[in-house]
């Protein structure tokens, strides 16, 4: 398939404009704001739809255009009607027609160039990127790189398996050590756990006056938190002095004024919304002249519908009257003998009254005066006389035709007059009769919609002011919303420690203590031997512990089983360590032995590209063992997170033009929009030469403002340059 030509009617800023397309590479060319981006979103639009929001132009309802593209020997026409795309679509290669890879693969700006997951992601990686299988290589090599590291770990001080059931080995053979050691020490234990009894006995009938007071003291000294907090709550309470108590009456009542006076608002906005909308339609005409035009305008198509009937029928009439005028006989020869001598007869009179006025001279100057005018006038009249034949008649012929060929003009001339009237009190250019009714329809139900929502809008404003007016005098109780949200916020502020200062009064209560007295009841210094009895108590029950764990063989059997347990699990961790370094070992010479020898087509196109573009200096590295694309210079090899952005451009570019070369075998043009901007000299003039060789196998459109890009192209064979300046743009072969 190649593109043969593009008319333009109207789509976005560009009207009118007509290219034709070369057969291989072609360059259109010119500034910025002339068109170039707007040409090139025709294009994929027109080939491959697409339902992506935010496209620059933004879709019209008035867009229209044809492309013209040739096909298995046969010319054919889509056509961009509004929205839609109508005629026969190419037939381009399966997959290919996806709108997201069509514009990141074969249709590219910038911005699409720069999306590297198409490459480095999905099927187009598995298929085109990889060896069979090979795509699996990186998860592999992955799989035994952690074997090796959750194992064994990368150094000797890494956390891994076989080192932490090591340190718990150790740990462990030190608690047996332990557990063995203690056996001896039982009867010393329980000998001191006999004294320390007896010691407690003593201490604990000595201190049983000083419970009920300690008690009491305990209870108060629990409380002395909520003693404060009652304080603190009090003074917040004072501090928040007077104000008007909201009921959850008023939250209900203010909460649906505002939202009334929200939903007005909103109302009123989306009307606003709609008013721009429809003043869009009317694309910058007055409404109201418009409207002052409805009566003529709504004529206007079925007057339209006689017009096109009189231009047909004005066609065939001129016609049958230049055949007329063919066969009618020749007009007689006229003879200018006649009218010369009538001329010559007339001078002679005239200077003989002159003669006879001078003589008269002689007799009354009045007389004299009157004789030589009139002489004068007859002579004037003999030399100004016109020197032809009288004319001869015509003979007599039906003159019908040219009767009805001038009503027929007179009414057409009327109907455009009235056209480009109303258009010129519009003060909107003219595009033609068709296209003008067309406008004027459409603004003329514009203004009639616009007159609508108008009053509309009048009937808004009057019921977001009532809305507003209502929540206002609502408001005035509390000063205001300002002063409303301070009250409510005071309101439940208030209730919050009304029901805090409740609930600690009731826990005081219920302790057996006063609310309304902060002071303790009873008088306690202390109790040492309270004090005592608890570290008797504690030391006691370490004794009482370390003799059972003497007594408890079946401990120390545990952790001789546990043990044993975590030696095996190592020797199991140093095993699957090992496989894992024997597995990467592996991997890592299957991949230099097979893919030193083995490269898929589409990176051996894409090495060669990027070769050319950035002079041999980089190359394509396809490593599997690495899930992204990489370069390698010599012996240095850069992941995409270490180029710079022109080296990025360059191999993107390579690769995703190897892949359209792939995919489309040669069926789907590739487009391009400014994407050498990145690209210092050198590598441009190697881009424009690989995209020339390119476009030997399959047709290249590329759109550019950069003059060097277009210097670099005019010495390459086979480019034709297109300016984007020109009103009709065609192209201009070059030679080299």
């Amino acid at each position: 398939m190649r593109i043969r030509g593009v008319r333009i009617g109207s789509f976005g800023a560009m009207r009118d404009r007509t290219f034709s397309v070369g057969e291989g590479m072609t360059v259109f060319h010119g500034p910025n704001e002339s068109g170039k981006t707007t040409l090139m979103e025709f294009i994929r639009t027109t080939l491959v739809p697409s339902n992506k929001r935010n496209q620059y132009p933004a879709r019209e309802k008035t867009d229209s255009g044809t492309l013209v593209y040739e096909q298995d020997g046969a010319e054919r026409t889509i056509r961009l009607v509004q929205k839609s795309v109508e005629g026969e679509r190419p037939s381009m290669p399966v997959g290919t027609d996806d709108p997201s890879l069509f514009r990141s693969v074969f249709a590219m700006t910038s911005s699409d160039l720069d999306d590297e997951k198409v490459v480095t992601e999905g099927g187009i990686r598995s298929r085109f990127l990889t060896v069979p299988g090979g795509e699996a290589m990186p998860a592999a090599r992955e799989a035994a790189d952690e074997m090796r590291d959750a194992n064994l770990g990368k150094r000797s001080n890494s956390r891994s398996r076989a080192i932490s059931l090591d340190a718990e080995i150790s740990d462990m053979d030190d608690r047996i050590a332990q557990a063995r050691s203690l056996t001896d020490s039982y009867g010393e234990l329980d000998r001191r756990r006999t004294e320390l009894s007896s010691k407690l006995a003593e201490l604990e009938s000595s201190s049983e006056s000083l419970r009920e007071t300690k008690r009491i003291h305990d209870v108060y000294q629990s409380n002395i938190g909520n003693y404060g907090r009652l304080r603190e709550l009090g003074e917040r309470r004072r501090d928040l002095g007077e104000f008007v108590t909201v009921t959850p009456e008023d939250e209900d009542e203010m909460a649906k004024l505002r939202s009334e006076a929200e939903q007005k608002k909103s109302a009123l906005q989306d009307l606003l919304d709609r008013r721009r909308e429809e003043e869009r339609d009317l694309m910058g005409a007055d409404r109201r002249r418009v409207s002052a035009h409805s009566k003529t305008i709504e004529s206007m198509p079925g007057r339209l519908h006689t017009y096109r009937e009189d231009s047909r029928r004005l066609r065939e009439l001129e016609a049958r009257r230049e055949e007329a005028r063919a066969q009618a006989p020749p007009e007689p020869v006229r003879d200018p003998g006649t009218g010369r001598r009538g001329s010559m007869a007339l001078l002679a009179a005239g200077l003989a009254i002159i003669v006879l006025g001078i003589a008269a001279a002689l007799l009354t100057e009045p007389y004299a005066i009157v004789v030589s005018v009139v002489g004068a006038a007859v002579a004037a009249v003999g030399l100004l006389r016109p020197k032809h034949a009288a004319p001869v008649p015509k003979p007599v012929v039906d003159d019908s035709l040219d009767r009805e060929i001038d009503a027929i003009r007179e009414r057409m001339s009327h109907f455009e007059n009235e056209v480009l009237s109303v258009m010129s009190d519009l003060e909107m250019d003219s595009f033609g009769i068709e296209d003008d009714v067309a406008f004027l329809s459409k603004a003329r139900d514009a203004a009639a919609a616009l007159s609508k929502t108008e009053n509309d809008i009048m009937r808004a404003r009057m019921e977001q002011g009532s809305a507003s007016n209502s929540l206002l005098t609502f408001a005035q109780r509390f000063s205001g919303e300002e002063g409303y949200a301070r009250c409510l916020q005071k309101t439940r502020e208030a209730e919050r420690i009304d029901r805090e200062v409740a609930v600690i009064r009731d826990a005081l209560t219920k302790a057996g203590l006063d609310p309304d007295v902060p002071e303790c009841p009873v008088s306690y210094e202390g109790d040492a031997v309270s004090s005592e009895i608890g570290d008797v108590r504690q030391e006691i029950g370490v004794l009482e512990e370390r003799m059972r764990s003497i007594l408890d063989t079946v401990e120390l059997e545990r952790m001789m089983d546990r043990r044993a347990q975590l030696q095996s699990e190592l020797a199991d961790a140093l095993d699957e360590g090992a496989v894992g370094l024997l597995a990467a070992a592996i991997a890592d010479s299957a991949c230099q032995e097979i893919y030193s020898r083995v490269q898929p087509g589409v990176i051996a196109t894409a090495d060669r590209y990027l070769s050319m573009m950035t002079d041999g200096r980089y190359r394509i590295d396809t490593d599997p063992r690495s899930k992204d694309l990489a370069v390698r210079s010599g012996d240095e090899v850069k992941g995409i997170g270490a180029w710079s952005s022109g080296l990025r451009a360059q191999v993107l570019l390579s690769v995703k033009l190897a892949v359209a070369r792939e995919m489309g075998r040669g069926e789907v043009p590739v487009i391009l929009d400014d994407v050498l901007l990145p690209f210092d000299s050198e590598r441009k003039a190697g881009a424009c030469r690989a995209l020339a060789e390119l476009s030997s196998e399959m047709q290249v459109l590329m759109f550019t403002c950069d003059a060097e890009t277009v210097r670099i192209c005019s010495d390459l064979d086979g480019v034709t340059l297109v300016p984007m300046t020109s009103a009709r743009s065609e192209v201009t072969p070059l030679s080299g």
